[in-house]
């Protein structure tokens, strides 16, 4: 994988290729930045992340298995941390001690177009790859796809539908072909926990398809986040209480958390919509923290606060 890396940009001159990993929130995005970055690739990848909320739990979880990490600060990668992005490219090319190439994982609600502009405009980089994570089981539930899923889906040259175990063929087999027309020049893969083999992603077929697109300095995305924290460890019971009966609203959350049975482990608690899982946490943490992810325009926030003080979490 290192040769034919080394082989392209040697035709290109010295341009270090980057690849943007983009996706709606909860797709699967750190899934896919976990498994090219532990895959036994031979190369030497970096990683910039950016998470949408105020705990940037992707960088911590991406960190844990590269100690070549950089998180962006909390916003949205597409336009505010667009002088972050280039920074931080500018820094990656300019080391003594090369990379093969760099892995960007955009936060939930960007335009990967905006962070493609960024990328192009930085001297020494070569965008070779936007990759759209696309939540299928999500997405089999709703009659309409929203603007930012089809403006994440247009620009990129691959597709990864994940969770595809989750639904049946017809189902799966119906929403690849929409995509496929959303973005006609990109390769469409099916995918369980976005396990694809790394050469796929870093030797994609086509280039992105920026035609048409342009970056934008302002990006009202319509999401807003919460923190809720608490020191003390919690009941598992009483978050699954909550989790089961979330008020509306809420598409994502997300967070380490220390548990009454086991507080000496920490655990990671991901959902999105009504599904939710707990994993061993990758990283050491001291208080619980939960990053709450939802729909500015339908969000309670009041309701919110009262369903996480009822477990002993507070905003933070």
């Amino acid at each position: 994988m290192a040769a034919l890396n080394r082989d392209r940009r040697d035709t290109r001159g010295s341009a270090l290729p980057v690849v943007v990993v983009s996706g709606f929130l909860g797709a699967g995005k750190t899934t896919l930045m976990r498994h090219l970055l532990t895959a036994d690739r031979g190369m030497k990848i970096a990683a910039l992340v950016n998470d949408f909320a105020a705990l940037n739990i992707d960088a911590a979880l991406i960190a844990n298995v590269t100690g070549d990490t950089t998180a962006l600060d909390n916003g949205c990668i597409c336009c505010s941390l667009s002088g972050g992005v280039a920074r931080a490219l500018c820094e990656i090319t300019e080391r003594d001690v090369p990379v093969d190439a760099v892995l960007v994982e955009a936060s939930g609600v960007s335009d990967p177009a905006g962070i493609a502009h960024v990328a192009n405009a930085v001297d020494g980089i070569s965008l070779d790859c936007i990759v759209t994570v696309v939540d299928a089981a999500e997405i089999a539930e709703k009659a309409e796809w929203s603007e930012l899923l089809k403006r994440q889906v247009a620009p990129a040259n691959l597709v990864l539908l994940n969770k595809t175990d989750l639904i049946s063929k017809h189902e799966v087999d119906a929403i690849a072909a929409r995509l496929g027309g959303l973005a006609p020049r990109a390769q469409i893969l099916r995918t369980s926990h976005c396990a694809v083999p790394p050469v796929v992603i870093f030797e994609a077929a086509s280039t992105p398809a920026l035609d048409g697109t342009e970056h934008s300095n302002h990006h009202d995305h319509g999401f807003t986040t919460m923190l809720f924290c608490v020191e003390q460890p919690i009941e598992r019971a009483d978050i699954e209480v909550l989790l089961n009966d979330m008020p509306s609203g809420i598409l994502r959350l997300k967070g380490f958390v220390r548990l009454v049975e086991a507080p000496e482990k920490p655990m990671l608690l991901q959902a999105v919509g009504c599904r939710w899982g707990w994993h061993e946490a990758p990283t050491t943490t001291g208080a619980s923290k939960l990053v709450v992810i939802g729909d500015a325009a339908a969000i309670d926030r009041d309701a919110i606060q009262r369903c996480f003080a009822g477990i002993g979490m507070g905003q933070g």
